[in-house]
C-alpha cells in the first residue's frame, strides 16, 4: 500500500502528459525508482495460491473427521453438523430451515474487524474500498459458511478472531 500510495501520484501524471511508448519507458522508470517490478501488485496473489490449498485440506480434514461426531462444545450439540438454536417452520433458500447461531457470531466478527480495520500506508479512499470488499466478503461467507459443520465455522471464527487481534497488536 505504502508503494502504491507513492507511485499513483506519478503514474497518474505520467498519464496525463505522455502517450505510447514514451508513457511505457516512464512508466518503467517509475517502478525502478522505486526498486519494485511493475508486477509487484501480483505478489499477495501468489501467497493465496499457496494459502487455497492448505485452507481446502483442512476444511475437508475438519468436515470429515469421525472424532467431531456427537461431540459437544457450548450449546453446539454436535460439532459435526451445523449448530441449531431452533427449527424454523419454513426453508430459506441457502440457509435451509435451521436457525444456526455460529455463522451469525462468525459475520460479526467479520463485521468488526472490518470496521476497526486501517491501513496507515494506504490512502484513505483505497481503504474505504478495501473495506466494501471485506464487508462483501463477510456477507458470502455467511451465506457459504451456513450450511457447514459446526466446527469448520468455530475454525474459521477463531481465525478471524485471532488474526483481529494479531492486526491490533502489530498495528499493521
Amino acid at each position: 500500500s505504502l508503494i502504491q500510495s507513492q507511485l499513483a501520484p506519478q503514474l497518474a501524471q505520467i498519464k496525463a502528459q505522455y502517450k505510447g511508448e514514451q508513457a511505457h519507458m516512464r512508466f518503467m522508470q517509475a517502478h525502478k525508482n522505486l526498486g519494485v517490478s511493475p508486477f509487484y501488485t501480483l505478489k499477495p496473489l501468489l501467497g493465496s495460491l499457496v494459502q487455497i490449498p492448505i485452507l481446502i485440506a483442512v476444511f475437508n480434514a475438519l468436515g470429515e473427521m469421525p472424532q467431531f461426531s456427537a461431540q459437544s462444545f457450548l450449546w453446539i450439540t454436535d460439532l459435526a453438523y451445523p449448530d441449531s438454536l431452533a427449527q424454523m417452520p419454513f426453508t430459506l433458500p441457502l440457509l435451509g430451515s435451521q436457525i444456526s447461531l455460529l455463522p451469525w457470531l462468525m459475520t460479526l466478527i467479520t463485521w468488526f474487524s472490518t470496521k476497526i480495520y486501517q491501513n496507515p500506508h494506504a490512502p484513505q479512499s483505497v481503504v474505504k474500498q478495501q473495506k466494501y470488499q471485506l464487508y462483501f466478503m463477510a456477507i458470502s461467507f455467511f451465506i457459504l459458511f451456513y450450511p457447514f459443520p459446526a466446527v469448520m465455522v468455530l475454525y474459521w471464527t477463531a481465525v478471524n478472531i485471532l488474526q483481529t487481534a494479531q492486526q491490533q497488536l502489530i498495528k499493521i
